[in-house]
């Protein structure tokens, strides 16, 4: 109990339900929530109007990628410079050759002449070799000595004219009485006989008596 003294208001009773008297609010509760999105809204409509107009005047957004000319250009601006000489190239140093060609040289490609011999014939010339003797392997016996002392030999067979007495050494003319007369001093035949009807090369027929 109070120990102050009861007046009028104490006539209310004690039990009752009502526990006192509210004041009615005089702004709803949502009408703060609203007014906050609407100056948001406000607000993020002069920062996006601010960034359309003034960034770009103060050179913000200048990093848009360059168009297909601007690009071509600068291909072809960095393709002069890298074939260019860098800076740093010794100018003492020689400039690199051209590729050397693995094709042969006219020069290479010429068939070499063929050197003389030291007597002045041409072993060159085919000499055909023929056994007269009867015996087997003298034709082959003598176109060997004839291709150690450098002459070409045509062909080897056994004689099919006339039968000879001695080995016998056949030419054409005089063109060819020098290679026969060393023929003959090869072989050790002195018989040399000029004739166009045996072969038109010079021709050398081992007959009885060879060695």
């Amino acid at each position: 109990m109070s120990q102050y003294p009861r007046d009028e208001f104490d006539k209310i009773p004690e039990s009752a339900s009502r526990q006192g008297v509210h004041r009615e609010r005089l702004v709803p509760p949502s009408s703060s929530g609203l007014a906050l999105k609407i100056l948001v809204g406000v607000l993020a409509l002069a920062v996006g109007l601010a960034a359309f107009f003034i960034l770009p005047r103060l050179g913000f957004g200048s990093g848009a990628e360059p168009t297909s000319g601007q690009s071509a250009a600068t291909a072809t601006s960095t393709g002069d410079a890298s074939s260019s000489p860098t800076a740093g190239t010794d100018p003492s140093e020689p400039a690199p050759s051209d590729p050397v060609s693995d094709e042969p040289t006219e020069e290479e490609t010429a068939e070499p002449t063929p050197t003389a011999d030291p007597d002045g014939i041409d072993r060159s010339e085919p000499v055909n070799v023929y056994n007269a003797t009867g015996i087997g392997g003298q034709a082959t016996l003598a176109a060997d000595r004839v291709t150690a002392d450098g002459w070409t030999v045509g062909e080897i067979a056994d004689w099919g004219g006339v039968p000879l007495q001695n080995s016998v050494i056949f030419y054409n003319d005089a063109s060819q009485l020098e290679a026969a007369q060393e023929l003959g001093g090869v072989l050790g035949i002195p018989t040399l006989i000029e004739t166009t009807e045996v072969s038109p090369d010079v021709t050398v027929v081992v007959g009885p008596g060879f060695q």
